[in-house]
This record gives structure tokens, sequence and C-alpha cells, in this order.
């Protein structure tokens, strides 16, 4: 077995084994394209359309895959939009994109009053510099949530100072990711080996989510299952319809979205289940490790735990109090199994645990249909900002207060 020393030949080897080496924060590598760059046209053309044209996917091959006729599949499609159980999305590798990925553990005091934790959720949910975030109603912290940003500075200044000013805060605890695992049951760019896209979600589980919910079915969830489950990005789409409603060149549409998604792998389009709907709640594992393991034991420990696909939801800290976070559906796994399963690692120091029942955006993506925002997405950046500057102006290259 490796020991990875630095004095020996093998030092570092251990990064070679991942597609982007676990190294965290903000590295800004050339060949990333920005959200409006033509080649990442066959998303933004579907995602413009889907909610009235389910038919932007590819019908035809989930058909296929599912036995359900086309126009089925098409109607069913529309239903769950309608019913918000899913949402067309899309996640950036922020680490190869010049930003940090900041997420952040908040606890509130023991005797915060309701109305007082309240304001704070709505605090979060309406700040559009918190990309991504999760309200926990009872257990060991309140919030989790996250923000990329390329200065800290920014982050602590704009966001994260004015939470600790609050004196019902007892404290807020710093993640930077440097791996992000899986999302919403899907495997995200850091994922070892070649899962990489692929819907995760065990059978009993699936057994579960079907007893537990009336809002989907077993065609449902098979519809969702091939979607995001394909060989390649390409075939989620149906491109010539993507033609047919932004008079852009099919072909050159697929040949960018399997350039970038496929061979670059930075960039991902995912269905969201909306584990809200469903009636679900997310038990959280806030995993603390022996300060002395090293990072590649702590790479080995998130490869094995990533095996087990009752984890909807897997991120690996760096330069943290804590090393990472998972969840998994309260009403489908066993929570328990799965505490005893983190907790059988000898390098692991501490578990805390939380509910949350709430998801408050999905990379910027807002999910509180209550006040019809539902998919209201404020793309933030704070490219050419210095949030420590007193200024009302929050672009210096602006005149606008705005």
């Amino acid at each position: 077995m490796k020991k990875y020393l630095l004095t020996t030949e093998e030092k570092q080897q251990w990064m070679q084994e991942y597609y982007f080496a676990p190294r965290g924060m903000a590295f800004l590598e050339p060949g990333i394209v920005g959200p409006d760059s033509p080649k990442v046209a066959s998303y933004n053309v579907a995602k413009s359309f889907y909610q009235t044209r389910p038919d932007v996917f590819n019908l035809k091959r989930v058909s296929e895959i599912t036995g359900i006729a086309i126009d089925e599949v098409k109607s069913r499609l529309q239903r769950m939009y309608d019913d918000r159980i899913l949402m067309l999305v899309k996640n950036s590798a922020v680490g190869v994109f010049g930003f940090g990925l900041w997420y952040w553990v908040v606890k509130m005091k023991d005797n915060c009053p309701a109305e007082e934790k309240q304001k704070m959720t709505n605090w979060i949910q309406n700040n559009n510099e918190i990309c991504t975030g999760y309200m926990c109603d009872f257990g060991d912290f309140d919030y989790y949530c996250g923000n990329h940003m390329r200065v800290l500075d920014n982050l602590l200044e704009g966001v994260l100072d004015p939470i600790k000013k609050n004196p019902w805060v007892e404290y807020v605890h710093i993640c930077p990711v440097r791996r992000d695992l899986r999302e919403s049951s899907v495997n995200q760019f850091d994922i070892k080996g070649n899962g990489f896209r692929k819907f995760v979600f065990s059978d009993e589980a699936k057994k579960r989510l079907l007893a537990h919910t009336d809002k989907i079915d077993e065609k449902d969830f098979a519809i969702i299952d091939a979607l995001n489950n394909s060989e390649s990005a390409t075939d989620l789409f149906d491109f010539d319809v993507l033609e047919e409603l932004s008079g852009l060149s099919a072909e050159q549409m697929k040949e960018d979205c399997e350039e970038i998604m496929d061979h670059g792998r930075f960039l991902i389009n995912m269905i969201f289940l909306n584990f809200m709907k469903l009636g679900l709640n997310n038990h959280c594992y806030l995993v603390r490790m022996f300060q002395n393991v090293p990072s590649y034991r702590k790479e080995q420990i998130m490869d094995e735990l990533a095996e087990n696909p009752d984890f909807n939801n897997i991120f690996e800290f760096t330069d943290s109090y804590h090393d990472c976070i998972l969840m998994a559906y309260e009403e489908l796994t066993d929570t328990k199994a799965l505490y005893d399963q983190i907790a059988s690692y000898p390098e692991v120091e501490e578990i805390q645990e939380a509910n949350s029942p709430r998801q408050f955006r999905r990379w910027t993506a807002r999910l509180d249909d209550d006040k019809d925002q539902w998919e209201m997405c404020i793309f933030t950046d704070d490219v050419l900002q210095n949030r420590m500057e007193k200024s009302k102006t929050i672009c210096p290259l602006c005149e606008s207060e705005e």
C-alpha cells in the first residue's frame, strides 16, 4: 500500500486518481466558459423553454428506456414541473472557475425565540448572494448554506459578519469545499472513477419513496432516472427541438455540449428532484476527523462513503473545523446504520446531526414557491468588487448604487 511520503516518488500521487486534483479553493483554469457562452447554448435554450415545452428533453430516448409512450412522458414531465417536483439545473465545477465554494454552518443559541430564527431564515432565503442552503429544525446546528465567491473577505463582509453580529447566533463555522462528490443524488465533478453524472438511488430507497408519497409514481421515477442517467450529456436534450426554438444549429449545440460536459467535465446539467414536495427530510451528518489524518486518507474515506447510494449529498471540506457533510433522506434510509458506518472509521472524531426539512435554493435558483418565486435565479459574482469599502456603489466601474 502506498504511503505517499513527500520524501519518495509517491509524493502527492494520490491526487492523480481524480479528474480534478482535490485541492479546493478558487483556482481559475484555462478552457472554462462563461454562462453566456455559445457553448452553453443548449442548456440556456432548454432552461428558457422546458417549463412549457417538455419536448426540449430527449423524449424518444426516455420512451425507449422506460417503455412509456412519448406523449405520456411529455405530459408527466409537464405535471411534475407544474407541481414543483422537478427542476432543470446546471452545476459548475467552481474550483476551476475561479470561485471558492464557501459553505458555512450556523448554530443559534438554545434560548433563541422562534420568531428570531424565522427572521434569520427569511434573511437567508432573500439574500441573493447565498446560492445554496438548508434550514434545520432540530439537531446540533441550524443552517448549512453556501456561497461561490472569488474573494473570501467579500464573503465575510457581505454575508457572514452580519450573521455573526446577530445576538442570537452562537457560532458560524466556515466550511470551504474541497470536493463536491454528490448533490441531490447525482454524482458531481469530484466523484472518483466513472460515476460522473450518475443518478444514485438504491432499490430500497426507491421502494420506500413510492410507498411514502403520492406525488410521483414508478413511471415518474423511471422518467427522472432515464433523464439523469445517460452515457453522454447530449442524451438529455432533443437538439432538433432546441434548434426549432432558438434558430441555432442543432449540430453545433450538440458538439459544444459534448465538449464541455463530457470531455471538459466542468459543467453538468441535471434534473433536481425536489425532496420537499415529496414530504422528505434530509438527515445531516457533519463530520470532524482527527487533525493528524493525512489528506489522502480523508479522500479514501470519502470515496468509500460515496459508494453508499443512500447518501444523497456529499461535500468534503478543507481548512475547516469540520471535514465533510453527508445527507440522507430520513424517510427512505436507515439513518442509524448510516451513522454507524461513518463512526466505524477510527479517523472520525465527532459527528454532529441535524434534520433539514427545507432547502432555500438550488445553486441560485429559488425553491420557495409560496410567493411565486420558484426557479427565480440571480447569479451573484463578486468580480471587481471590494465589499470592505464602505461605498454605496456595489461595482466600482458603475455609477449606479444598485
